[in-house]
């Protein structure tokens, strides 16, 4: 099997490759609000999408929408901290944009939408080899929702004890 950090690099330059990109997030997103578990969700938390990502601001758009409460996760140190998203921001780390306020009790969130380089369709996932969502996840009784493009998608993964498998996969 592939090593993580092989692999990450080849899912990088697959994901250089992405040119329609704003179109598949649209589709990315309804197919998560297809699920059932964003039906019944009160609290989502997103990510801000970095370059190549799937592109996360029609997915806020839509959680406005349809009536939800956005939160974004902010780095402290190595930990990642749930802010609602008021509209106020900062850039931070790799410059990504970062929720300004209070932080909130991730046991309060419902839904957790979860970046990643590579994922398998049962949940597997391979994040930029920090383990920032593999310590946060634990702490929050959400339901994880893995979001990627399909280069993204890949049949097995090497993983480690610390690795956290998510409840869905969605991709485009």
């Amino acid at each position: 099997m592939i090593d993580k950090a092989t692999l990450r690099m080849r899912m990088r330059q697959a994901l250089e490759l992405v040119d329609d990109r704003e179109l598949r997030s649209v589709e990315l997103w309804t197919r998560l609000t297809e699920l059932p578990v964003y039906a019944t969700a009160h609290t989502v938390m997103a990510f801000a999408s970095m370059a190549n990502e799937p592109d996360t601001d029609g997915l806020f758009a839509r959680l406005a929408r349809d009536g939800k409460v956005l939160v974004l996760p902010r780095m402290e140190g190595d930990v990642i901290v749930p802010v609602v998203m008021t509209g106020a921001v900062t850039v931070g780390r790799w410059d990504i944009r970062e929720p300004v306020g209070p932080a909130i009790d991730p046991a309060t969130i419902d839904l957790v939408v979860v970046p990643g380089v590579a994922f398998t369709v049962d949940g597997h996932r391979l994040g930029h080899g920090k383990a920032f969502y593999d310590r946060f996840l634990p702490t929050t009784r959400a339901v994880s929702v893995g979001a990627c493009f399909s280069e993204q998608v890949v049949d097995e993964l090497p993983t480690e004890p610390h690795d956290v498998r998510l409840h869905h996969v969605v991709y485009a």
